[in-house]
């Protein structure tokens, strides 16, 4: 099931998880469950960061609407990725390790293929953190990417 679209006035489990991912992304915010005007301020200034023309914009550049809908969700809580995924989830992946210009964090070509140079780079970064080193990009390893 989808992330439900949340804004102003929304409550809830998924107002509870937006609020933890912007946390985990440097926001100060309460885990309330209630999407209210520091909420929405924290949409907006994530927002802001990943729009077009601004550098965390990559290749999926956000709209700055203090709503999370569809592509806000994708940015603030990717899915879990891992050897042999592919998609957009992984393209975001290797820029994200691209943009350190760190060798050991390089994964390759940006292809959306999540290979063994991506894995390897995936080690690497959360050896460096450090998180679990399995090469599994969950929550935790999106949160530290700044996704």
């Amino acid at each position: 099931m989808a992330d439900p679209i949340i804004k102003i006035g929304s409550k809830g489990p998924a107002v509870k998880n937006a609020q933890k991912a912007l946390n985990n992304r440097g926001a100060w915010l309460t885990v309330d469950g209630i999407f209210g005007s520091l909420t929405r301020n924290a949409v907006i200034d994530y927002q802001t960061y990943r729009s077009s023309g601004q550098y965390w914009a990559l290749s999926y550049p956000l709209k700055v609407d203090g709503i999370v809908g569809p592509a806000t969700w994708s940015r603030l809580t990717p899915p879990v990725i891992k050897k042999k995924s592919t998609g957009n989830a992984v393209r975001l992946l290797q820029e994200i390790l691209k943009d350190f210009a760190y060798p050991p964090f390089d994964p390759g070509v940006v292809d959306g293929k999540f290979g063994p140079q991506t894995e390897s780079a995936v080690k690497e970064f959360q050896d460096w953190w450090p998180l679990t080193v399995d090469g599994i990009v969950g929550q935790e390893t999106w949160a530290a990417l700044w996704s």
